[in-house]
């Protein structure tokens, strides 16, 4: 519900500038792959937090968690992680290939989406809801 919500807005719709303008800059040099890198970053740092709350209570820290976080020490954690493009490629075909009505309306071979095709994604995903 809130990660979406990031994702969409590529985070200035609750984090502090400092970490956005961060995101941002990085955005524009590496393409989305640091969108989710950022995300993989901001879950890392609430694991410990988040491993022991209820669904409930999972909710009520997700939607304080932004005004928590220190942009900096995420950005410099995020860009620890290693994701590779091919990564983030293979799972985006994958989601694509499993997406029933997404892989009708395409050739019968899969479509490789490149560089994250985000309006194929989403069209995929409104079509499939």
């Amino acid at each position: 519900m809130f990660v979406t919500q990031w994702l969409m807005t590529l985070y200035t719709s609750s984090f502090p500038l400092d970490m956005v303008s961060r995101v941002w800059d990085s955005f524009l040099v590496e393409g989305w792959k640091v969108v989710y890198r950022t995300m993989l970053g901001l879950m890392k740092h609430a694991e410990g937090t988040l491993l022991h709350l209820s669904f409930e209570h999972i909710l009520h820290y997700l939607s304080s968690f932004p005004g928590k976080v220190d942009g900096q020490t995420i950005m410099q954690e995020s860009l620890k992680i290693g994701l590779k493009t091919k990564h983030i490629q293979k799972h985006a075909n994958d989601w694509q290939r499993s997406a029933g009505s997404c892989s009708q309306e395409s050739s019968s071979s899969p479509k490789k989406v490149s560089r994250l095709d985000s309006a194929t994604l989403s069209t995929c995903s409104t079509s499939t809801r």
